[in-house]
C-alpha cells in the first residue's frame, strides 16, 4: 500500500507464537470460577438478570461469522445492518439507529475512537482479537448509555483475566479470495499461582476487493495488533491490568486515499466479592486511549483525527433482597477530539462526560418479573476558536452542556413453560455531540459540507416494543414489533446551498452539497422474527430449517420524508444440520428494493444473497482442530447496501471463498 506503514507488533507477535509450544507442554490448571458480571441469555427465557444482554455471541458461533469488520460480524441478524464503507469499515446499525446512537464499548468503557464520526472511519477493535460480542437493549443498556434504542454493543476480549485459566493455547489462520484475506492469530492464556496471565496477536492483509463489476482499486489493508494482560485472582475477586495496540493501514475506495490508523490502550479492572452484606461486589474498570489516524494521498498525509481519552466506571451489585437485585454505579469519562489538516471540518473539542445509572430486575406473581432502569448523565462539550476560509457560523470558542436522562421497563410474563412475552417501555434523552454541535467544513467520508449547530437540544424519545418467543421444543424462536417517536431527533438535512468550499492550500470542495444538523420529529417502525424448526435431533445427528427477517421504516413526521439510508427489509430462510463432527449451513436471504428515499438519495435494488458454510472438529497430531469453510455470493450477485453512503458506487463483495484452520494447544 501506497501510505506510510506504521510501526508493527512483531515483537509481541512472536513472543505469542513463541508461548504455544510451551503452554501446549504445560499441564493445565483448574479454572477458579468468580461471579460474572454479564450473564448470557435473552431478553426472555433463559436467565434473566439485571445485565443480561439481549444476545450474546461466542465461542464456535462467532468464530464462524469471522469477517473483516464487526458491522459484517453481526449484520446477518435480524433488526442489524452494516454501514458498509468498503470491506474495512463498517459499523453495526440496529433498527435504522447508527453513530451516538448505538455505543459501542470494549470490556465496559468506551472503546475511544473516531468510528462515529464517519463512515470510512474503521472501529478499533478487530474481530480477531473479540471473544465475546454482547448485544444489549432495554434496562440492562442503561448502564452505558442513556441513547438506549439503538442499544448497546460490548466487545470482550478477555485481555484482563476474571478468573485463573488453564493453560492453553490457540492458533487461527484465514484465507478468502474475494479480497485475498491472509490472517493469522495466535493467542496464549494461563495461570502461574495466583495470577493468570493472557497474550494475543494477530496479523492481517487483504488486497482490493473483487465485486460483480471487477477489482474495486484502493481498498486493499495492512492490519496488526496485540496485547497482553495479566490479573491477581483470589477468593477476595480479581485486579488486572492490560496492554494493547492496534496498527491498521487501509483503503477506502476514493482513489490514492488512504488511512493510517494508530492506537494504543491501557485498561484496568478488578472486582471484589461481597465486601458487605448489601452489596454482592464492587466491579471497577479504567480504559486509557491514545488514538489517532492520518488520511494519506498519495502517501502523503493529509487530514490527522485524534482521540485521547479515558472512561471509567464503578459497578455495585446489590445483594438480592426478597425477588429484587440489581446493579447501580457510577461512569466518567473525558476524551479530547481534534481533526488537523486542509479538510479539516471540526473544531478541537474537550468532551466530558458523567452518569450515574441503575437496573434492577424484580420478579412478580404469575410467573412474570419487572426489569426497569435508569440512567442520568452530565455531558459537555467545549470547543476552541476556529476559522478557516468557508466557514459558515464563525464560533470562536463555545461550549454547551447537557443533562439526559433515560428510563427503560420492561414487564416479562411466562405464558408456558415454552412461551414468554416482553412489553417494553422506554424514554430516551441524548446529548448532542461535538460533530452535530461544531461541525463546520467538508467532510469527504460523507461528500458534504457539513454544519452544527451549537444551540441544538437534547435528542428526545420514546418507545414501545412486544416480543414473544418460545424457547424450547422442537419450534423455537421470537418475533418483535417497536414504534420508536422522537420529538427532536438530529438528522443532516440538505439545506440546497452552500459557502465558498475552495480552502487555502486544500482541494477544491466547491461540489459539495451543505448539510445541516437539524432537530426534526421523526418515527421509527418495524418488526423482527427468528424461528428455527428441528426437524431431526438425536445423539448423533440434528438438521434444521430456519426463518428469518426484519423490516424498519424512519420517516420526518412533519413532512413524510424519508430519514436517509434506512436499510430495506429482507426476508430468509435457511437449512442447517450437525452430524459426526461436521457442521453445515445453506442460506437464502432476499433484500427487499429500497423506494422510501430521502430527497438526495437515489432508489437501491432488491437483490437475492445466497451463501453456505461448512465447519468440522478433529483431532490433529493429538490437537483440538476445527476446519471451516464459507461460501459468500454463490451467484456473483451484484448488489447494494442501502444503509452505505457509497453505495452508488461501491456493490458488495462478488462470489468468495473464505477458509480457516484453527488450532486449540
Amino acid at each position: 500500500m501506497s501510505a506510510p506503514r506504521l510501526k508493527r507488533f512483531n515483537p509481541l507477535f512472536i513472543l505469542a507464537a513463541s508461548a504455544l509450544a510451551v503452554c501446549a507442554q504445560e499441564k493445565p490448571v483448574t479454572p477458579e470460577k468468580l461471579k460474572a458480571v454479564v450473564v448470557k441469555g435473552t431478553s426472555i427465557g433463559g436467565e434473566v438478570t439485571a445485565v443480561s444482554p439481549a444476545l450474546t455471541l461466542s465461542g464456535k458461533v462467532l468464530a464462524d461469522l469471522s469477517q473483516s469488520t464487526l458491522g459484517d460480524v453481526l449484520a446477518d441478524i435480524p433488526g442489524v445492518a452494516s454501514s458498509y464503507f468498503g470491506p474495512n469499515s463498517g459499523r453495526p446499525i440496529i433498527r435504522g439507529l447508527e453513530g451516538d446512537r448505538l455505543k459501542i464499548t470494549q470490556n465496559g468503557t468506551s472503546s475511544l475512537d473516531a468510528s462515529s464520526a464517519s463512515p470510512d472511519h474503521a472501529v478499533s477493535v478487530d474481530p480477531l482479537t473479540i471473544r465475546e460480542v454482547q448485544v444489549l437493549r432495554g434496562p440492562a443498556a442503561l448502564l452505558y448509555s442513556s441513547s438506549i434504542m439503538g442499544g448497546v454493543i460490548n466487545l470482550l476480549d478477555n485481555r484482563i483475566p476474571v478468573e485463573r485459566l488453564p493453560r492453553s493455547a490457540t492458533l487461527f489462520g484465514r484465507m478468502g479470495s474475494a479480497d485475498g484475506l491472509r490472517a493469522l492469530s495466535v493467542l496464549t492464556e494461563g495461570s502461574l499461582g495466583d495470577f493468570a496471565y493472557h497474550l494475543d496477536g494477530f496479523n492481517k492483509t487483504t488486497q482490493d476487493l473483487s465485486t460483480p463489476i471487477g477489482r474495486i482499486a484502493d481498498t486493499a489493508s495492512d492490519s496488526q495488533g496485540a496485547g497482553f494482560g495479566v490479573s491477581r485472582v483470589g477468593a477476595f475477586g480479581y485486579v488486572g491490568l492490560s496492554y494493547s495496540g492496534l496498527n491498521s493501514t487501509y483503503g477506502v475506495t476514493e482513489p490514492g486515499i488512504e488511512i493510517g490508523l494508530r492506537q494504543r490502550r491501557w485498561d484496568l479492572a478488578g472486582s471484589v466479592n461481597a465486601p458487605t452484606a448489601a452489596l454482592k461486589s464492587i466491579s471497577y474498570k479504567l480504559g486509557v486511549s491514545d488514538y489517532e489516524h492520518s488520511e494519506f494521498a498519495a502517501g502523503v498525509a493529509g487530514s490527522t483525527f485524534a482521540n485521547q481519552g479515558w472512561d471509567g466506571r464503578i459497578d455495585f451489585e446489590l445483594t438480592k433482597i426478597g425477588s429484587l437485585e440489581g446493579v447501580v454505579g457510577l461512569q466518567s469519562g473525558r476524551f479530547d477530539f481534534s481533526v488537523v489538516g486542509a479538510e479539516a471540518f471540526l473544531p478541537t473539542t474537550r468532551n466530558a462526560n458523567d452518569a450515574v445509572f441503575g437496573s434492577f430486575v424484580q420478579a412478580l406473581a404469575s410467573a412474570s418479573r419487572l426489569r426497569y432502569g435508569f440512567r442520568v448523565e452530565s455531558a459537555k462539550v467545549s470547543a476552541n476558536a476556529w476559522v478557516h476560509e468557508g466557514l459558515v457560523s464563525n464560533p470562536g470558542s463555545a461550549s454547551a452542556s447537557f443533562t439526559p436522562a433515560s428510563l427503560a421497563l420492561a414487564w416479562v410474563k411466562d405464558l408456558s413453560p415454552e412461551w414468554a412475552t416482553t412489553l417494553s417501555l422506554t424514554r430516551t434523552e441524548r446529548a448532542p455531540n461535538y460533530q452535530e454541535l461544531f461541525a463546520d467544513g467538508p467532510h469527504v467520508g460523507t461528500d458534504a459540507y457539513e454544519v452544527g449547530d451549537g444551540a441544538l437540544g437534547k435528542e428526545r424519545g420514546i418507545g414501545i416494543e412486544l416480543e414473544l418467543a418460545k424457547t424450547r421444543g422442537a419450534v423455537s424462536g421470537s418475533f418483535s414489533i417497536y414504534y420508536n417517536r422522537f420529538s427532536s431527533f438530529i438528522a443532516q438535512q440538505a439545506n440546497g446551498q452552500g459557502p465558498d468550499l475552495t480552502l487555502t492550500g486544500g482541494d477544491d470542495h466547491s461540489g459539495l452539497a451543505r448539510f445541516d444538523f437539524v432537530a426534526v420529529p421523526a418515527d421509527f417502525f418495524g418488526a423482527e422474527a427468528k424461528v428455527n424448526y428441528q426437524l431431526h435431533d438425536n445423539a448423533t445427528a440434528k438438521l434444521g430449517l430456519e426463518f428469518f427477517g426484519d423490516f424498519v421504516r424512519a420517516s420526518n413526521r412533519d413532512t413524510s420524508e424519508a430519514l436517509p439510508r434506512i436499510s430495506p427489509g429482507r426476508l430468509g430462510v435457511a437449512l442447517h444440520g450437525l452430524a459426526s463432527g461436521w457442521s453445515w449451513r445453506l442460506d437464502a436471504a432476499y433484500h427487499l428494493a429500497q423506494n422510501h428515499l430521502a430527497t438526495t438519495e437515489t432508489p437501491t435494488a432488491g437483490y437475492t444473497m445466497v451463501g453456505a458454510s461448512l465447519g468440522h472438529d478433529f483431532k490433529l497430531v493429538g490437537t483440538d482442530a476445527r476446519f471451516t469453510l464459507r461460501l459468500t455470493n454463490l451467484f456473483d450477485v451484484e448488489a447494494r447496501n442501502a444503509s452505505s453512503f457509497i453505495k452508488d458506487t461501491l456493490p458488495l463483495p462478488g462470489r468468495g471463498v473464505e477458509a480457516g484452520l484453527k488450532l486449540n494447544f
